[in-house]
């Protein structure tokens, strides 16, 4: 009975033993793609701070393109008081949000707002 219980008590060690180093490599592995996610996630808030400063372009080229219509098919009522005053009134919003993540979690969140007059 003994040598039964030390073969067990051998046994189960072993087990707890690869448990472990599977444990390990898993965590290993969950850093990794914790790391990739938050690169992602920074990643897309680049793209989004990029797509919003095109999309304010646009919005300046299409009022530009209005204006210049304008001028084209009445130059007469056109004033270029007006046309500065228009253009002076448009603003964007632009947002930018920072994470800090660490181990899957959020440990601060800056949000900044900024409203921007062209």
């Amino acid at each position: 009975m003994r040598n039964l219980k030390a073969s067990l008590e051998n046994s189960l060690r072993e087990v707890e033993a690869c448990h472990a180093l599977q444990m390990e490599q898993l965590n290993g592995i969950l850093l990794h793609l914790e790391s990739e996610l938050a690169q992602a996630w920074a990643e897309g808030q680049c793209q989004a701070q990029e797509y919003e400063a095109l999309l304010n372009i646009r919005v300046k080229l299409e009022a530009e393109i209005a204006t210049y219509r304008r001028l084209l098919e009445d130059g007469k009522d056109f004033n270029l008081g007006d046309a500065l005053d228009s253009s002076n009134s448009m603003q964007t919003i632009q947002k930018t949000t920072t994470r800090q993540i660490v181990d899957s979690k959020v440990v601060s969140e800056i949000s900044d707002t900024k409203v921007l007059r062209h």
